[in-house]
């Protein structure tokens, strides 16, 4: 079974263009998308309605969270762009799931909000280690999750912490990021393979797209952030 993992298409349409036809290539049996779909960029509806369109899950992200219950008083033009039936989507949408795969137990989840603040792979051991047990104690083998959009693959004492990077804000790399799992359905121990892929994708047509949307909310930070893969919302 080949389940892609994509996150954090963040209104890149360009990039998610790209993604969609490599999907079409590498033709997997589900694809599951670790939140947020909207923010940043220029062209939320169009990847909000793809991921609807395209996804047999969607986990919400903090993004989706902060954009759907109209949290922050800046993010008007996201509102007015996805309007209030796509909004109320983002609202409802799960905030992480599991799988079972080749006979690991696979938690799912954006990062924030389940997690209080960020953790990536160069935190300490103690502090990963936390998001490999459910709230009754239960053991997780493998946690799959985005939000940090780098992607990253580290194993800890309880199992794999993989990042899958972000299709249209990737930091570090200035491509189209997501991830490819090949396993088992089930509890039966199988071979688990994870494909950490990069893709190319058209940056200049990004760059217009947002230069034309000057109303979104710091537009220059995203702007950057596609021109060098380096984070500038500080």
């Amino acid at each position: 079974m080949k389940i892609a993992f994509v996150a954090d298409l963040h209104g890149n349409w360009p990039a998610t263009c790209a993604l969609e036809k490599d999907l079409e290539l590498q033709k997997p049996d589900r694809i599951i998308c670790l939140g947020d779909v909207v923010g940043k960029g220029p062209s939320n509806a169009q990847t909000f309605d793809w991921a609807m369109r395209r996804c047999d899950l969607i986990i919400g992200g903090n993004w989706d969270f902060g954009v759907g219950y109209q949290q922050f008083p800046n993010d008007q033009f996201y509102w007015e762009q996805l309007g209030e039936n796509r909004l109320k989507v983002l609202r409802e949408l799960p905030q992480e799931s599991e799988l079972m795969l080749s006979g690991r137990r696979v938690r799912l989840m954006h990062g924030r909000p389940v997690m209080d603040s960020l953790i990536t792979v160069k935190d300490s051991h103690e502090e990963i280690q936390a998001f490999f047990a459910d709230a009754q104690g239960k053991p997780y083998d493998v946690v799959l999750y985005a939000d940090a959009h780098r992607q990253a693959m580290r194993t800890v004492n309880p199992g794999l912490f993989i990042n899958t990077g972000s299709v249209g804000n990737a930091l570090g790399v200035a491509y189209c990021c997501y991830a490819i799992v090949e396993a088992e359905p089930g509890s039966a121990p199988a071979p688990f393979e994870v494909r950490l892929r990069q893709l190319p994708y058209d940056r200049e047509q990004a760059i217009r797209d947002a230069q034309a949307a000057p109303l979104v909310p710091r537009i220059d930070t995203y702007i950057n952030e596609i021109k060098t893969a380096v984070y500038s919302r500080r």
